[in-house]
């Protein structure tokens, strides 16, 4: 909410009572967000009374001592009354001298709850938009129908002749793609967010990592293109889905044609989110990160966030491939269960890899024998993303959300996020899979459970695919699994947006080439089927 803060005159609306007279001090007119007045007066230890004004109710919060005591409406009191206040579009508040009010109803740090009012006011403005974007503008660029067709041209030419270019180095045994760029030794990063208090909490939560600078900070889209326009270094954007005058879609449409810069969406995610999250992804996102809740450990929070940052400046968004759905080829498809094969195939996939598995002819791989995928991706997110998959690639896609028996004909896709128990019975060419109750797991320690497991079990009935990932195996693990016969199946890095999970495997193909082999999309079938 922004309101208008007057002085010159004891007790006017927005105004603080100093004990001058009319002809003291300054006047003057400071404009300014609800956000950003509670944030200074906690940061100054102050007691403030704040009454506000909307034309949807009216409503008071209590600081005292820098906290944010307690909080009312007409209707609810506490937390609740605090985030319905902050979520007001807008009104006018009257600041007033502290009065004890003798209730402590919130009882949360007052940075947890001004992140979490954000993140309410951010899911609240995107159920209630359109599916159009708001109009902005930038050199003559209007978010209107005519141009985002336009828009979407010019990004299907550039990404046309990214994989154009790409088919130079295709034949290249390892994949190496010349001139590839090093990890930056600070990654230099641009937040492009609406909310100034957000913006000023992500920086300093970043910032905390000596490697991490954030170089600029956007209020929105066309900010963050006059902002890059200067060519400064960024190794990362961190952008966020709903802002005024130039939304997050199109400014992502933008930064792919005219900056290519790895983008990590950075907003305030639901279930039903996920078909807004596809259209960036689908548009060259290298992964998306949902902004922090009320409950959140922050240090925990902060600790994952510049994790994923600095693994997202390793992304070469010029690999990027634009998914463009096909037609299923029922042909090669088997529909006698007895030439089902005992082989067992397993794709992984991290960042970046979100459109990889669009693009694997998994009808067909679920045919000739059981398919697992591991993708890293949130819970809340799995179901709904099964079902994109299956909807664009035809093959029954089930979620790995508890214990279950896994066999051939479905895709099973899930988060190595838990320890698993695993059981498979050859004679049935079925896996069990326990998944107990137990503490969460990281992607790369989840996946070597799994790998390790099958290997120990399946052998060379094992194989492995590789897409997208900035999280490498250990050369431990790699090792254990070629000593089990697995089949290692390699994309060429020229097609991955993150390759350090390809690099580590690739690493042991001089030692184990019938082992270590290469694979794309479109033949992923018969490499994995060869020697049956």
């Amino acid at each position: 909410m922004w309101a208008t803060v007057e002085g010159g005159e004891e007790k006017r609306t927005g105004e603080m009572d100093t004990g001058q007279t009319p002809s003291q001090g300054f006047t003057g007119t400071v404009s300014l967000q609800l956000t950003d007045l509670l944030q200074m007066f906690c940061l100054s230890r102050g007691d403030l009374l704040v009454r506000v004004t909307s034309g949807e109710g009216t409503g008071t919060i209590y600081v005292h001592a820098g906290q944010i005591q307690h909080a009312h409406t007409e209707a609810v009191e506490g937390e609740a009354a605090f985030f319905e206040i902050l979520g007001w579009r807008d009104g006018h508040f009257e600041m007033l001298p502290y009065h004890d009010c003798g209730q402590d109803s919130i009882d949360k740090p007052w940075e947890h709850m001004l992140l979490e009012a954000m993140r309410q006011r951010d899911e609240s403005l995107a159920a209630g938009q359109a599916e159009g974007v708001l109009p902005g503008d930038f050199d003559g660029l209007d978010d209107n129908m005519a141009e985002c067709a336009a828009l979407e041209e010019e990004l299907d030419l550039v990404f046309d002749k990214l994989e154009f270019d790409a088919q130079d180095f295709q034949d290249l045994p390892s994949g190496e793609v010349p001139g590839e760029s090093q990890v930056p030794a600070t990654t230099k990063v641009l937040v492009v967010d609406d909310s100034s208090f957000f913006s000023r909490q992500l920086q300093r939560m970043l910032e905390a990592d000596p490697d991490i600078e954030v170089v600029g900070v956007a209020k929105n889209g066309q900010d963050a293109l006059l902002f890059l326009a200067t060519k400064p270094k960024v190794d990362v954007i961190t952008l966020d889905i709903n802002m005024p005058v130039m939304q997050g879609d199109t400014t992502l449409k933008h930064i792919m044609i005219r900056h290519p810069i790895p983008v990590l969406i950075l907003s305030s995610f639901q279930p039903q989110s996920l078909p807004k999250i596809f259209e960036f992804l689908q548009v060259g996102a290298i992964d998306f990160f949902s902004k922090p809740t009320a409950h959140e450990d922050m240090n925990v929070y902060g600790r994952r966030l510049r994790d994923l940052i600095k693994r997202a400046s390793q992304a070469h968004v010029s690999h990027f491939k634009r998914w463009r759905k096909s037609k299923l080829d029922a042909s090669t498809l088997l529909s006698d269960e007895s030439q089902v094969g005992r082989r067992i195939l397993v794709i992984l996939g991290a960042e970046g890899a979100y459109m990889d598995w669009f693009r694997l002819p998994l009808a067909t791989l679920v045919s000739r024998g059981l398919v697992i995928g591991l993708q890293k991706l949130s819970d809340p997110f799995l179901a709904r993303y099964c079902q994109l998959i299956e909807e664009s690639t035809g093959a029954r896609t089930e979620p790995l959300v508890r214990s279950m028996w896994l066999k051939p004909g479905s895709f099973f896709f899930g988060n190595a996020n838990q320890r698993v128990s695993l059981n498979l019975v050859s004679d049935t060419k079925s896996l069990g899979v326990e998944i107990p109750s137990s503490p969460e797991l990281t992607w790369q320690n989840g996946v070597q459970v799994w790998l390790e497991q099958l290997a120990s079990q399946a052998g060379d009935n094992l194989s492995v695919f590789c897409l997208s990932a900035t999280h490498p195996l250990p050369e431990e693990t790699v090792e254990h699994l070629l000593n089990c016969k697995v089949k290692m199946i390699l994309p060429q890095k020229h097609g991955l947006m993150c390759t350090k999970l390809v690099e580590s495997i690739a690493a042991f193909a001089p030692l184990y080439p019938k082992q270590v082999i290469w694979a794309n999309p479109e033949n992923l079938t018969e490499v994995w089927l060869k020697d049956e």
